[in-house]
């Protein structure tokens, strides 16, 4: 069975920054990601109250509920995650994300510093494009899918936007996938809150408490009621402090250039690095002075960027860890700076947990194409096409043909009829061998064809466009072909760690017999 982890270097797409922070990147990421640090940070910013009420945020459990009401008042520190509200809670990622807030937290309070998990849900983003897709498995790759309306001329806030009609036809294509005992029960409950009519945010936190189960998370919506004050307050204070701001982020490119590192964000002198929110349009601010006269009249609410997004989070409550993917790490390496602008002390980064989940078809045809666990997120090499065996039947025959030539002088002397009888059995054993390679020709093809099945199969399940899969599929893949177990796994597996990608082994009770070499 492949186990272990695939390293880092090995793990496509990454930003280089995020392995300059692995390996360690002090002038841009002071902090170390150990659990060490996070605790020394939580127990510093313990005592300090959050700056919206424990309302602001959303819970299902009593626990998390008890949770919400001691970051409030300041008895203890958050543990942030958070992602786009997308298409069936999107990516696996966007799960193992809360998991791993949810374990991050789980294990300060063991350290002996009270912490809650925060899953900020980023309904006030506009990206409609990004959000309404989502992808399956399908027999010749992956197959994307994206909902109507969903078009870069978008400038709503996502989370207030009703889920269309076809959202029902795209969740039944995913039934095709549903090889788990329960897998009806899952679709039914996906259909239950990802119904037409249903705004996206409300189907991407109800979904994601689904998921997380009994397991105590707060979700933070930006477009809540409660946030609009907070956020009124951040907004005009960086207005107050825009030249810190704007010098802040210059400072922080320049500084990234100068080191020879990719500036993940283009610094734009022009930009403020905040939008505003009128009516149903979210816009940058491009004049900042009418912005602030419209927040303080309560006519437009100001929503955060990329940049200053972690700040805010910070201005709201004391994050004493925060988990990122690798993008997100490395466009802290510019974020960062702006913390002292606000007073701010910023959380200690931890890497999100990547996986890599490997069900019974794909441990085959891993195994038979000889791939190690390290190879799983490599792209598969062809099969060669030489056929050695071809190639030394070839070399036999032509021996063969020589030797028979050589016998031709003396069976004529013997008997000038026998030179015919050679050449005819000189003209079977040519046809004999030819077909012979024929029949070897066409085994070859079939393996080969195998082969090429079993490399697809890997492609579509581990890389699918060149990806990695938990950057594509939704959590319904592996939950409708592996049931709740799948949630389970992905649980216990999201550790956190830097060192690479875990590979999580799927359906390792279920029959060799009940699988193929094909996706679907």
């Amino acid at each position: 069975m492949l186990t272990g982890t695939i390293p880092f270097d090995r793990y496509p797409g990454l930003a280089p920054l995020f392995h300059d922070f692995l390996r360690g990147l002090p002038e841009f990421f002071p902090d170390p990601p150990t659990m060490e640090a996070a605790a020394a940070r939580a127990k510093r910013l313990l005592g300090t109250r959050a700056r919206i009420p424990a309302e602001a945020f959303r819970t299902r459990v009593t626990e998390a509920e008890a949770m919400a009401r001691d970051l409030a008042a300041g008895r203890a520190v958050a543990v942030v995650s958070g992602h786009q509200v997308g298409l069936f809670t999107g990516p696996l990622f966007t799960i193992t994300k809360a998991f791993d807030a949810i374990r991050t937290a789980r294990e300060l309070r063991e350290a002996g510093v009270p912490a809650v998990p925060v899953f900020w849900a980023l309904t006030d983003d506009h990206d409609l494009a990004e959000i309404a897709r989502t992808a399956r498995p399908g027999k010749e790759g992956p197959e994307i899918i994206v909902l109507e309306g969903a078009d870069r001329a978008n400038r709503r806030p996502v989370g207030g936007i009703p889920l269309p009609q076809k959202v029902s036809e795209v969740l039944e294509s995913f039934r095709t996938d549903a090889r788990a005992p329960e897998a009806g029960e899952t679709l039914e409950a996906f259909a239950r809150r990802y119904a037409p009519g249903v705004s996206y945010g409300e189907a991407f936190i109800e979904t994601l408490f689904d998921l997380v189960g009994n397991e105590p998370l707060l979700v933070l919506d930006p477009r809540g009621a409660p946030m609009r004050r907070p956020a009124a307050e951040f907004l005009l204070l960086a207005a107050r402090k825009e030249k810190e701001v704007r010098e802040s982020l210059r400072a922080a490119t320049a500084r990234l250039e100068s080191a020879g590192k990719s500036v993940p964000v283009a610094y734009r002198p022009e930009v403020f690095p905040f939008f505003s929110v009128a009516g149903e349009e979210r816009r940058r601010i491009e004049d900042l002075a009418a912005t602030v006269e419209a927040v303080e009249k309560g006519s437009v609410w100001p929503s955060t960027d990329v940049l200053t997004r972690p700040a805010f989070k910070s201005f709201l409550m004391p994050v004493a860890a925060s988990v990122l993917g690798a993008s997100e790490i490395a466009y802290h390496a510019q974020a960062l700076a702006l913390f002292p602008v606000f007073d701010l002390v910023p959380p200690v980064l931890q890497p999100r947990s990547h996986l890599v989940l490997i069900g019974p078809p794909e441990r085959r045809a891993a195994e038979a194409l000889g791939i190690e666990a390290s190879q799983l997120l490599q792209p598969v090499p062809p099969t060669p096409v030489a056929i050695p065996e071809v190639e030394a039947l070839s070399r036999i025959a032509t021996d063969i043909q020589a030797r028979l030539v050589s016998l031709e002088p003396g069976l004529r002397h013997l008997d000038p009829t026998l030179a015919g009888a050679l050449e005819t059995v000189g003209r079977k054993i040519a046809y004999q061998v030819e077909q012979l390679t024929q029949r070897i020709r066409k085994a070859a093809e079939r393996k080969d064809e195998t082969a090429v099945k079993r490399r697809q199969r890997l492609e579509t399940m581990l890389l699918p466009e060149g990806t990695p899969a938990e950057r594509l599929y939704p959590p319904l893949v592996p939950l409708l072909a592996y049931g709740r177990d799948a949630l389970t796994a992905i649980r216990e597996a999201a550790v956190g760690s830097t060192q690479g990608a875990t590979i999580v082994n799927m359906g390792a009770d279920r029959p060799a017999e009940a699988e193929s070499v094909h996706a679907g």
